[in-house]
Protein backbone atom coordinates (compact mmCIF):
# COMPACT_ATOMS: atom_id res chain seq x y z
CA UNK A 1 0.00 0.00 0.00
CA UNK A 2 1.30 3.45 -0.94
CA UNK A 3 1.01 6.12 1.74
CA UNK A 4 1.58 9.78 0.94
CA UNK A 5 3.06 11.22 4.11
CA UNK A 6 2.18 14.86 3.36
CA UNK A 7 -1.45 13.96 2.67
CA UNK A 8 -1.63 11.80 5.79
CA UNK A 9 -0.24 14.58 8.00
CA UNK A 10 -2.57 17.19 6.45
CA UNK A 11 -5.63 14.95 6.96
CA UNK A 12 -4.68 14.32 10.58
CA UNK A 13 -4.06 18.03 11.15
CA UNK A 14 -7.59 18.86 9.95
CA UNK A 15 -9.12 16.06 12.04
CA UNK A 16 -7.19 17.14 15.16
CA UNK A 17 -8.17 20.77 14.58
CA UNK A 18 -11.82 19.75 14.37
CA UNK A 19 -11.61 17.65 17.56
CA UNK A 20 -9.90 20.46 19.48
CA UNK A 21 -12.41 22.95 18.11
CA UNK A 22 -15.46 21.04 19.36
CA UNK A 23 -13.67 20.29 22.64
CA UNK A 24 -13.24 24.03 23.24
CA UNK A 25 -16.90 24.56 22.32
CA UNK A 26 -18.03 21.91 24.79
CA UNK A 27 -15.99 23.55 27.55
CA UNK A 28 -17.30 26.98 26.48
CA UNK A 29 -13.77 28.33 26.38
CA UNK A 30 -12.45 30.49 23.56
CA UNK A 31 -9.12 29.19 22.35
CA UNK A 32 -6.76 31.05 20.03
CA UNK A 33 -6.76 29.68 16.50
CA UNK A 34 -2.95 29.76 16.33
CA UNK A 35 -2.77 27.57 19.46
CA UNK A 36 -5.26 25.12 17.98
CA UNK A 37 -3.30 24.87 14.72
CA UNK A 38 0.01 24.34 16.57
CA UNK A 39 -1.56 21.71 18.83
CA UNK A 40 -3.10 19.96 15.81
CA UNK A 41 0.28 19.96 14.07
CA UNK A 42 1.88 18.23 17.06
CA UNK A 43 -0.79 15.54 16.96
CA UNK A 44 -0.57 15.09 13.19
CA UNK A 45 3.22 14.65 13.26
CA UNK A 46 2.76 11.89 15.86
CA UNK A 47 1.14 9.73 13.16
CA UNK A 48 4.64 9.10 11.78
CA UNK A 49 5.20 6.62 14.63
CA UNK A 50 2.63 4.31 13.00
CA UNK A 51 4.57 4.15 9.73
CA UNK A 52 8.12 3.46 10.88
CA UNK A 53 8.77 0.16 12.71
CA UNK A 54 11.65 1.69 14.68
CA UNK A 55 9.22 4.19 16.21
CA UNK A 56 6.57 1.57 16.95
CA UNK A 57 7.17 1.78 20.71
CA UNK A 58 5.83 5.35 20.68
CA UNK A 59 2.50 4.19 19.25
CA UNK A 60 1.56 2.35 22.44
CA UNK A 61 -1.38 3.53 24.56
CA UNK A 62 0.55 5.50 27.25
CA UNK A 63 2.27 7.61 24.58
CA UNK A 64 -1.07 8.30 22.88
CA UNK A 65 -2.45 9.65 26.16
CA UNK A 66 0.72 11.70 26.64
CA UNK A 67 0.40 13.30 23.19
CA UNK A 68 -3.28 14.06 23.83
CA UNK A 69 -2.33 15.70 27.14
CA UNK A 70 0.36 17.81 25.44
CA UNK A 71 -2.16 18.92 22.80
CA UNK A 72 -4.61 19.99 25.51
CA UNK A 73 -1.91 21.93 27.37
CA UNK A 74 -0.87 23.72 24.18
CA UNK A 75 -4.37 24.90 23.29
CA UNK A 76 -5.72 25.87 26.71
CA UNK A 77 -2.53 26.70 28.66
CA UNK A 78 -4.33 26.21 31.97
CA UNK A 79 -2.74 24.60 34.99
CA UNK A 80 -5.91 23.77 36.96
CA UNK A 81 -5.91 20.00 37.32
CA UNK A 82 -9.69 19.50 37.25
CA UNK A 83 -10.07 21.55 34.06
CA UNK A 84 -7.17 19.68 32.45
CA UNK A 85 -8.65 16.24 33.22
CA UNK A 86 -12.08 17.36 32.00
CA UNK A 87 -10.67 18.76 28.74
CA UNK A 88 -8.51 15.67 28.17
CA UNK A 89 -11.47 13.35 28.80
CA UNK A 90 -13.73 15.23 26.38
CA UNK A 91 -11.01 15.31 23.70
CA UNK A 92 -10.39 11.55 23.99
CA UNK A 93 -14.13 10.84 23.99
CA UNK A 94 -14.68 12.82 20.79
CA UNK A 95 -11.68 11.09 19.20
CA UNK A 96 -13.16 7.66 19.99
CA UNK A 97 -16.60 8.66 18.69
CA UNK A 98 -15.14 10.00 15.44
CA UNK A 99 -12.97 6.90 14.97
CA UNK A 100 -16.01 4.69 15.51
CA UNK A 101 -18.04 6.72 13.02
CA UNK A 102 -15.30 6.39 10.38
CA UNK A 103 -15.10 2.62 10.85
CA UNK A 104 -18.89 2.35 10.63
CA UNK A 105 -19.03 4.36 7.39
CA UNK A 106 -16.20 2.31 5.87
CA UNK A 107 -17.81 -1.04 6.62
CA UNK A 108 -21.31 0.14 5.73
CA UNK A 109 -20.10 0.75 2.16
CA UNK A 110 -18.68 -2.77 1.80
CA UNK A 111 -20.69 -5.43 -0.08
CA UNK A 112 -18.45 -8.16 1.33
CA UNK A 113 -15.46 -8.59 3.61
CA UNK A 114 -12.87 -8.47 0.84
CA UNK A 115 -14.19 -5.25 -0.70
CA UNK A 116 -13.66 -3.46 2.58
CA UNK A 117 -9.96 -3.37 1.78
CA UNK A 118 -10.32 -2.40 -1.87
CA UNK A 119 -9.85 1.14 -3.19
CA UNK A 120 -13.13 2.56 -4.47
CA UNK A 121 -14.15 5.88 -6.00
CA UNK A 122 -15.88 6.96 -2.80
CA UNK A 123 -13.65 8.27 -0.03
CA UNK A 124 -15.30 8.56 3.35
CA UNK A 125 -12.21 10.43 4.59
CA UNK A 126 -12.75 13.21 2.08
CA UNK A 127 -16.41 13.40 3.08
CA UNK A 128 -15.65 13.56 6.80
CA UNK A 129 -12.86 16.12 6.37
CA UNK A 130 -15.09 18.26 4.14
CA UNK A 131 -17.83 18.21 6.78
CA UNK A 132 -15.31 19.21 9.47
CA UNK A 133 -13.94 22.12 7.44
CA UNK A 134 -17.43 23.36 6.50
CA UNK A 135 -18.58 23.13 10.12
CA UNK A 136 -15.61 25.12 11.45
CA UNK A 137 -15.95 27.78 8.74
CA UNK A 138 -19.70 28.20 9.31
CA UNK A 139 -19.31 28.30 13.09
CA UNK A 140 -16.52 30.88 12.90
CA UNK A 141 -18.59 32.98 10.51
CA UNK A 142 -21.60 32.88 12.85
CA UNK A 143 -19.43 33.91 15.81
CA UNK A 144 -17.93 36.78 13.80
CA UNK A 145 -21.36 38.05 12.71
CA UNK A 146 -22.70 37.78 16.28
CA UNK A 147 -19.69 39.65 17.67
CA UNK A 148 -20.12 42.41 15.06
CA UNK A 149 -23.82 42.66 15.92
CA UNK A 150 -23.09 42.87 19.66
CA UNK A 151 -20.44 45.50 18.99
CA UNK A 152 -22.80 47.65 16.91
CA UNK A 153 -25.27 47.70 19.81
CA UNK A 154 -22.64 49.52 21.90
CA UNK A 155 -21.72 52.13 19.28
CA UNK A 156 -23.46 55.52 19.37
CA UNK A 157 -23.34 58.60 17.18
CA UNK A 158 -22.38 61.59 19.30
CA UNK A 159 -22.18 65.31 18.54
CA UNK A 160 -19.37 67.19 20.28
CA UNK A 161 -20.71 70.74 20.36
CA UNK A 162 -18.19 73.57 20.76
CA UNK A 163 -18.48 77.36 20.69
CA UNK A 164 -18.62 77.82 16.93
CA UNK A 165 -18.57 74.30 15.56
CA UNK A 166 -19.63 70.71 16.01
CA UNK A 167 -17.98 67.35 15.45
CA UNK A 168 -19.93 64.13 14.93
CA UNK A 169 -18.16 60.86 15.70
CA UNK A 170 -19.05 57.25 16.38
CA UNK A 171 -18.28 56.28 19.97
CA UNK A 172 -18.05 52.89 21.66
CA UNK A 173 -19.55 52.52 25.14
CA UNK A 174 -16.60 51.23 27.17
CA UNK A 175 -18.12 49.91 30.41
CA UNK A 176 -14.64 49.68 31.91
CA UNK A 177 -13.98 53.38 31.37
CA UNK A 178 -14.74 55.24 34.60
CA UNK A 179 -12.44 58.20 34.04
CA UNK A 180 -13.42 61.49 35.64
CA UNK A 181 -11.65 64.83 35.62
CA UNK A 182 -10.63 65.51 39.26
CA UNK A 183 -11.41 69.26 39.41
CA UNK A 184 -14.86 69.20 37.80
CA UNK A 185 -15.74 65.55 38.52
CA UNK A 186 -17.11 65.34 34.98
CA UNK A 187 -16.96 62.01 33.11
CA UNK A 188 -14.27 61.76 30.44
CA UNK A 189 -14.71 60.53 26.89
CA UNK A 190 -11.63 59.63 24.88
CA UNK A 191 -11.51 60.80 21.25
CA UNK A 192 -8.86 60.26 18.59
CA UNK A 193 -6.85 63.47 18.25
CA UNK A 194 -7.10 63.30 14.45
CA UNK A 195 -10.81 64.14 14.75
CA UNK A 196 -9.84 67.70 15.77
CA UNK A 197 -6.87 68.14 13.43
CA UNK A 198 -8.60 70.92 11.47
CA UNK A 199 -9.58 72.86 14.59
CA UNK A 200 -7.78 75.31 16.85
CA UNK A 201 -8.44 74.29 20.45
CA UNK A 202 -6.01 76.73 22.05
CA UNK A 203 -8.90 78.96 23.11
CA UNK A 204 -10.14 76.24 25.47
CA UNK A 205 -8.80 75.62 28.95
CA UNK A 206 -6.65 72.52 29.15
CA UNK A 207 -7.45 69.70 31.55
CA UNK A 208 -5.15 66.87 32.59
CA UNK A 209 -6.79 63.59 33.51
CA UNK A 210 -4.72 61.00 35.41
CA UNK A 211 -5.28 57.37 34.47
CA UNK A 212 -4.01 53.93 35.40
CA UNK A 213 -4.28 50.76 33.29
CA UNK A 214 -4.51 47.13 34.37
CA UNK A 215 -0.78 46.42 34.08
CA UNK A 216 -0.01 49.25 36.51
CA UNK A 217 1.15 51.84 33.97
CA UNK A 218 -0.15 55.36 34.54
CA UNK A 219 -0.04 58.80 33.01
CA UNK A 220 -2.09 61.87 32.13
CA UNK A 221 -4.43 62.56 29.24
CA UNK A 222 -4.81 66.09 27.94
CA UNK A 223 -8.29 67.32 27.15
CA UNK A 224 -10.73 70.20 26.97
CA UNK A 225 -14.30 70.96 27.96
CA UNK A 226 -16.77 71.41 25.09
CA UNK A 227 -20.14 73.11 25.52
CA UNK A 228 -21.84 69.71 25.69
CA UNK A 229 -22.20 66.44 23.82
CA UNK A 230 -25.37 64.97 22.37
CA UNK A 231 -25.69 61.18 22.30
CA UNK A 232 -28.05 59.80 19.66
CA UNK A 233 -29.66 56.66 21.05
CA UNK A 234 -32.21 54.38 19.44
CA UNK A 235 -35.02 55.75 21.62
CA UNK A 236 -33.87 59.15 22.86
CA UNK A 237 -31.14 61.75 22.68
CA UNK A 238 -29.02 62.49 25.74
CA UNK A 239 -27.26 65.79 26.40
CA UNK A 240 -24.29 65.62 28.76
CA UNK A 241 -21.47 67.80 30.02
CA UNK A 242 -18.14 66.02 29.70
CA UNK A 243 -14.40 66.43 29.35
CA UNK A 244 -12.98 65.33 26.00
CA UNK A 245 -9.54 63.73 26.28
CA UNK A 246 -7.24 63.15 23.31
CA UNK A 247 -5.82 59.84 22.17
CA UNK A 248 -2.95 59.62 19.67
CA UNK A 249 -3.61 56.00 18.61
CA UNK A 250 -6.52 54.58 16.65
CA UNK A 251 -9.17 53.13 18.92
CA UNK A 252 -10.55 50.65 16.37
CA UNK A 253 -8.53 48.52 13.96
CA UNK A 254 -11.41 48.61 11.48
CA UNK A 255 -12.37 52.29 12.00
CA UNK A 256 -15.73 51.30 13.44
CA UNK A 257 -15.55 54.04 16.06
CA UNK A 258 -13.28 56.95 16.95
CA UNK A 259 -14.21 57.63 20.57
CA UNK A 260 -14.78 55.82 23.86
CA UNK A 261 -17.75 56.74 26.01
CA UNK A 262 -17.44 56.61 29.77
CA UNK A 263 -19.97 54.57 31.69
CA UNK A 264 -20.73 57.69 33.73
CA UNK A 265 -21.98 59.48 30.61
CA UNK A 266 -24.85 57.06 30.12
Amino acid sequence: MIVYLDVLILENLIVNLFLLYITAQSLRVRAKLINMIFSSAVGSIYVITLLYPKLNIFSHFPFKILIAAIMILIIFRRIKFIFFIKALGIFILYSMVLAGACIFIEYSNCSNYISCFAITNFSYKKLMISIMIIYMLIHRTIIYIKDRKDLRCLIYDIDIVMKNSKKTVEAFLDTGNELREPATNLPVIIVEKSVFQDMDLNTYDKFYIPYRVVNGANGNLQGFRPEYIKIHGSKEELVREVIVAFCEEKLSDFNEYHALLSRGVM
